[in-house]
This record gives C-alpha cells, sequence and structure tokens, in this order.
C-alpha cells in the first residue's frame, strides 16, 4: 500500500530541484494494487451542463471567434459534450462597453460590444448547443446602460442565457482595482448589488441571477448565499491554485488543502440555500499559466483530476478560462489554442476535458470511492447513472509509481479502456486520449480500445485510465 511518507519522499527525490514539468521523472517503481471500493454515502447529481469554457469579453467582440462559421471551435465545443455553458466576462468585463451600432473593439482595456455580435454569439450558442452566463460591467459602468445590454442580451440568447453576472470578481474592487475605495466590503457590495439587480430584474422580466462572483473570497459566496432572497439563482466564483509567477508543477501534482476547504463551505452554502454553485472561472495559474507547466501533460491531467473532483463535491459546473486573456495573449492554460490568425485547435488541457467527457457520456452522478488505501497523488472517480457505475477514472498524478488498480467490487470486471498519455508528464506535443489527437478539423475519435476481463488494469506514472462500461 502506498502511504503518504512515500509519496513524500517520492517527490523530495524527483521533483526538490525542479520548478517546471520538464524535471518530472521517467523510471518507474513497482505497483502497488488496489482495490476500489464505493463509500457508504449516497450518489450525488451532477447536471448535464457540468462542462464549461470561460472567456473574457473581448471573445464575444472578436470577429469569427464565437461564431457559426468558425467550423473548428463548433467541433472542438461539440467535443466536450452536447451540453455546456460558455461564461463571457473575465477582467476585461471591466473595461467593457455595449453600444449597440458599434463600432466593435476588442481590446483588453477598451472592448465595445454590439448588438451583431450579440446575436452572432447566440448563433454560436445555438450551433453548439450550449448555454451561456453574461457579464455586465458593474466595475465602471451605468445602471442604465446595463439594463440596455442585458435586454439585448436576453432577447437574442432565450432559453441559451443561464444567468447574468453583475460584475467580476467584486470582491476585489477595494484590493489594488482602481474601482472602489480601499474600504469596500460586502456589505457595501450587497446594496450596490440590490440596486442593480432590482433595475435590471423590473426592466428585463424572468432574467435570471449568478453572484457573486468573486475572485477568492468564500466568505462573500456564503453571505450571499445567506441573504440572497430569490435575488440569486447561482452561486458564482473563481479559483486558481496559485499566480504564475509562484506557480510549480509540484503544486499540479499534490493536492490542494485549501481548495479542499473551499469545496466544502461552498457545497454546505448550497445545501442550506438551496442555490446551485457554479466555479464560473478556473484554471491552473492565474496571469496566463505557467508556460512549461500549464501546457504540458501534467496540465492534462490536472484538468481532468479537478473537474472530476469538482464534480464529486456537488458543484453545478466549472468553466474552466481558455484563449485570449486580459492581458491580451493567450494562456499556456487555454484548452483552445489561437494562432492568431483565425486558426484555433486543442491545447493540451483540451484533453483533461475530453477525458472527462468520455467519462461523463451517459451519466448523470458521482459514486464517491472509499479512498483509505489510496495515496495523496491516486485519484479514483466512479461515474453511473440510476444508482449504478458505468465508468471508472483512475488519475496516477505521480511521478514515479505505477499501480494496478481492481475494481472487480465495483461490478466493472469487463470494461474497455481509454488512456490518457503522453511520453512524459513534460510532453506538449504527443498526447492522446484512447491513441489519438484531435484532427486539424476539431474532431476526436479513439483509436485504441484496450478490453480488459477479471476487472484489473494497470495505470503508469502521470497518466490516466478511463474504464467504461461500454463505448460508442
Amino acid at each position: 500500500m502506498l502511504t503518504r511518507r512515500t509519496v513524500a519522499a517520492n517527490l523530495l527525490k524527483t521533483c526538490a530541484a525542479a520548478a517546471l514539468a520538464r524535471d518530472f521523472p521517467v523510471a518507474a517503481e513497482a505497483k502497488a494494487t488496489i482495490s476500489l471500493n464505493l463509500a457508504q454515502t449516497a450518489p450525488i447529481e451532477v447536471p448535464p451542463n457540468f462542462t464549461g469554457l470561460g472567456y473574457e469579453m473581448s471573445s464575444v467582440a472578436t470577429p469569427d471567434l464565437l461564431s457559426s462559421r468558425n467550423r473548428r471551435y463548433v467541433e472542438l465545443v461539440r467535443g466536450l459534450g452536447p451540453e455546456g455553458v460558455l461564461r463571457v466576462g473575465g477582467i476585461v468585463a471591466n473595461y467593457t462597453r455595449y453600444i449597440p451600432d458599434g463600432p466593435a473593439q476588442f481590446d483588453r482595456q477598451n472592448t465595445v460590444i454590439t448588438l451583431a455580435a450579440v446575436q452572432r454569439f447566440a448563433a454560436f450558442l445555438k450551433e453548439i448547443g450550449w448555454s451561456a452566463i453574461w457579464s455586465v460591467n458593474l466595475a465602471q459602468g451605468a445602471i442604465s446602460d446595463a439594463i440596455d445590454e442585458a435586454r439585448a442580451v436576453f432577447a437574442a440568447l432565450g432559453p441559451r442565457l443561464l444567468a447574468l453576472e453583475i460584475g467580476n470578481e467584486v470582491d476585489s474592487y477595494g484590493k489594488g482595482q482602481p474601482f472602489r475605495p480601499p474600504s469596500y466590503d460586502y456589505v457595501a457590495y450587497r446594496k450596490e448589488y440590490g440596486d442593480w439587480h432590482a433595475a435590471i430584474a423590473r426592466a428585463v422580466p424572468g432574467m435570471r441571477f449568478a453572484a457573486p462572483d468573486t475572485a477568492r473570497s468564500v466568505e462573500w459566496v456564503e453571505q450571499m448565499a445567506s441573504d440572497a432572497g430569490g435575488e440569486v439563482q447561482l452561486l458564482a466564483t473563481h479559483y486558481y491554485r496559485n499566480g504564475q509567477a509562484r506557480g510549480s508543477a509540484e503544486q499540479l501534482v499534490a493536492a490542494d488543502p485549501r481548495l479542499d476547504d473551499v469545496l466544502a463551505r461552498l457545497r454546505a452554502a448550497s445545501r442550506q440555500s438551496g442555490i446551485p454553485w457554479r466555479m464560473c472561472e478556473m484554471n491552473s495559474f492565474s496571469g496566463g499559466g505557467r508556460p512549461g507547466v500549464s501546457d504540458t501533460f501534467l496540465g492534462a491531467l490536472w484538468t481532468l483530476n479537478v473537474m472530476l473532483l469538482l464534480a464529486q463535491s456537488g458543484c453545478a459546473g466549472v468553466n474552466l478560462e481558455t484563449g485570449v486573456n486580459q492581458l491580451g495573449f493567450v494562456s499556456s492554460y487555454s484548452p483552445i489554442q489561437d494562432d492568431g490568425k483565425g486558426v484555433n485547435s486543442a491545447g493540451v488541457p483540451y484533453y483533461g476535458m475530453l477525458a472527462f467527457a468520455a467519462a461523463f457520456a451517459g451519466c448523470h452522478q458521482m459514486f464517491p470511492v472509499d479512498t483509505r488505501s489510496q495515496s495523496d497523488t491516486l485519484h479514483s472517480y466512479v461515474l453511473g447513472a440510476q444508482g449504478k457505475p458505468r465508468s471508472v477514472v483512475i488519475v496516477n498524478m505521480d511521478p514515479a509509481v505505477d499501480v494496478q488498480i481492481s475494481a472487480v467490487n465495483l461490478g466493472m470486471k469487463d470494461a474497455t479502456v481509454l488512456r490518457l498519455a503522453a511520453p512524459a508528464a513534460d510532453n506538449k506535443t504527443d498526447v492522446t486520449l484512447g491513441g489519438a489527437q484531435v484532427d486539424e478539423n476539431g474532431r476526436w475519435k479513439a483509436r485504441s480500445r484496450e478490453r480488459i476481463s477479471g476487472g484489473y488494469v494497470g495505470v503508469s506514472h502521470s497518466s490516466a485510465a478511463l474504464l467504461l462500461r461500454s463505448y460508442t
């Protein structure tokens, strides 16, 4: 059995001198055999639109990006599931204006959304079958402008508008951003939010709202859940493992105690209030990710693992940030890349999202696993439907230790195995799922469909395996 001490020793020996993923070792230690058993808890429901992508508001204004004519992009998003949520907002939302007749602009600190851009975005959502969360500018905007924008978005998107956000990362308005005085706290925000919400709700009957959309503060989310009073239909916050300059490969390998605390508190707030919560902006390291870490196979493994962790924690959905960030360049962590010439492709983290989609297909429940026999770097998840397991995902983040898994006690003696793999954790080009890569048209189809009988499967270090009861 793996122990915390063994794992810690392995990490110290292999990663102590490494700040980036390229320093991960390739030699493996002997396999350990671990039998999976379900915990004695009820299954957790997972919404069909759990998967999501997040964008700066400038992406909506960019011609032919989020457009039904961008066929590669359409296929890339469709590949992540038949339902999902695009969240448009980000820091650029603090510098965005809605001017119906334009001209459109998509600068990071001067974005103009036109009616044509809203309608183009609506057509894109219809093409992919997803819905959206839309942000209005509380930081520097006016209520009257927000009403005009909300009315236009509600009319264009219709039922595909999941919710409207009033403000982005509002807990930061008085901390380093020039939008509010340093004394700006939840009480001041809540009064301001209430005024904006009342005005928009009167002008646009039927509008749904997501709040408070904090950068980090769990307290504000808990307070909003407590006093929402019907003004909020979705609780929203953000998460990054760390900032770009302070990020490292080791941080993606190891569990984040802060995230564990955040998930427990958000789940409790959601249960007590009856309001679902969504991690509406998330990725590895803020500021665009850590080059050499976020854009490697390790980033794909982390993406898969954190999505499954959130689903198992009762989260209603997660929006992985992608594309051009608030600093004006394509982030290292982006699931969907952009060459600056209108050509989009699957980034390495996309494969983590793709693996989640493959495991989640036909499922709507998570079954918590008894993890007492597992290490801190081995993660197992069971997904299913109608109370029965249908797929198992094993994410082995350990840089040196291979494992053997038994799924016999889950009733998975016979299964198809899809492997999320690469030659090394720091690889950027040879990542595959089921032996295949996403093609130039944005489509993926497995080439390698390993069959197991007896319920045992080996999972190499720095890799993941999906055990599927059936595969189509």
